[in-house]
């Protein structure tokens, strides 16, 4: 009895490192869903080519006070330390490609509704 409890501990010890391992491989770049002034980082080397994907845009509804009703999210992509990057406003699924001029950490955000946002190196 002691040795199946050890054994089912070990394994469940096992599985749970595998989140761990697995994100420890992560290429670092974003592949996530981003909600309303959310971030995700990454990081990417001066000169490196990227491709941004955003898709299944959800705009969020306008608020009482508007008579305006939002068809757009605002898509934005910025250096840590320097600022934007592009902004943009998306409706549609998209992509498009981006070329990083400085190196270091970069943040997309998204805001006015929600949206699947992946960032990969360009093929």
């Amino acid at each position: 009895m002691h040795r199946r409890a050890l054994l089912a501990s070990s394994t469940t010890i096992l599985f749970a490192g595998c989140s761990e391992v697995t994100s420890l491989m992560d290429d670092g770049y974003v592949d996530q869903t981003i909600q309303d002034e959310q971030t995700a980082g990454f990081d990417a080397e001066a000169g490196e080519e990227l491709t941004v994907t955003v898709e299944n845009i959800d705009v969020a509804e306008a608020d009482n006070e508007s008579t305006v009703q939002p068809d757009a999210i605002s898509f934005r992509l910025d250096h840590a330390e320097e600022g934007p990057v592009m902004t943009e406003s998306i409706s549609e699924p998209t992509a498009f490609d981006v070329t990083i001029e400085t190196g270091g950490a970069h943040i997309v955000i998204v805001t006015n509704g929600a949206a699947d946002v992946t960032v990969e190196p360009s093929e």
